[in-house]
């Protein structure tokens, strides 16, 4: 007798199906960077078997970075991934990775460990941190997935501190939180000094470049997984038309995030110039030593360079226009 599917299974199937599973993955700081720029999770054989029996599409990892050599991320939750696709063979060298697979950010931040110890359930009545993070850690047999509540309780944490708290305070005014500047003169009638110059302003800044060399700039940009600061495209019916932008430009206020959408755009729209706008010198360096992979194809521009161009623009305004609009006669 041929036996049909019962409501009670299609139940339990779409209960498996719906469940998402939670893991915190233990890690060194560098190698959460690596995540960050490939979009790749690994794991290096003979590890791998009970790894990729748990970690499968659709499992969300909870990223934690350890104290041992550390420099910004110590002892901190610093992002929640999803896996997307299915594990396979490192084609290249990766943190002596043996099997990958992909995954795609759902947040990221940083939010230390102490400061929300005693609201994790997972960690209330262990003997100490790290048996509790261990309990929770895919790679011990022993292990369960983290308690949802916790996981959820981790990305609105990390949500909450990444803006408008950035993680590495790079151009030190949270996004959102600078005055409206105009003209290097702020909304009191005052002179702008450095510390004015914030994201607002940058984006001020590239949105009047564009218009003098042509372009059709849009702000809060939709992506998909992301909203992008600002990006150009050559005239406004490319931008109505649903074409790729030229350039793409995140003001930086947090390196890490700044990267996962320069990412996105590139991953998205592949030939467009990746631009990101740093306050200082020592930003720039921050940011440089974070892209790895990227730094090839993202322009580190300094804030004070982009003023600058935007200010020798205005002088010499129609003369920019006519000699860019040669070939659009």
């Amino acid at each position: 007798m041929r036996r049909g599917i019962t409501p009670a299974k299609v139940f339990l199937y779409l209960g498996y199906v719906l469940l998402v599973n939670y893991w915190l993955v233990i890690m060194r700081e560098r190698v959460f960077m690596g995540i960050v720029e490939t979009g790749l999770f690994g794991c290096r054989d003979p590890e791998c078997g009970l790894l990729m029996t748990r970690v499968r599409p659709g499992t969300r990892l909870v990223l934690f970075v350890s104290g041992f050599g550390c420099k910004s991320y110590c002892k901190s939750f610093v992002g929640v991934f999803e896996v997307v696709g299915d594990w396979v063979k490192a084609g290249k060298k990766l943190n002596d990775w043996s099997h990958v697979v992909e995954v795609k950010p759902i947040s990221l931040g940083r939010v230390e460990l102490g400061s929300i110890a005693n609201k994790l359930s997972f960690i209330r009545g262990r003997r100490g941190i790290t048996e509790a993070l261990h309990s929770v850690d895919p790679s011990n047999p022993r292990a369960m997935p983290m308690p949802v509540e916790d996981a959820e309780l981790i990305i609105n944490e990390l949500r909450n501190q990444s803006m408008p708290k950035p993680v590495i305070e790079v151009l030190g005014t949270p996004k959102g939180g600078a005055k409206e500047v105009v003209g290097g003169v702020d909304s009191t009638g005052a002179k702008a000094g450095a510390e004015a110059l914030g994201i607002s302003e940058a984006v001020t800044l590239l949105k009047e470049a564009a218009q003098l060399f042509g372009y059709y700039p849009v702000s809060n940009v939709d992506a998909g997984e992301y909203r992008l600061d600002l990006a150009w495209w050559g005239n406004e019916d490319e931008y109505r038309d649903g074409l790729a932008p030229l350039a793409v430009f995140e003001v930086v206020d947090n390196p890490e995030q700044a990267l996962a959408r320069l990412k996105h755009a590139r991953d998205k729209w592949r030939g467009v110039r990746l631009y990101a706008i740093v306050k200082d010198e020592n930003a720039e360096r921050v940011l440089r030593g974070s892209f790895h992979e990227l730094r090839r194809r993202v322009r580190v521009i300094l804030l004070s360079e982009l003023s600058g161009l935007v200010r020798d623009l205005r002088n010499h305004g129609e003369l920019v226009r006519e000699f860019v609009m040669l070939d659009k006669d």
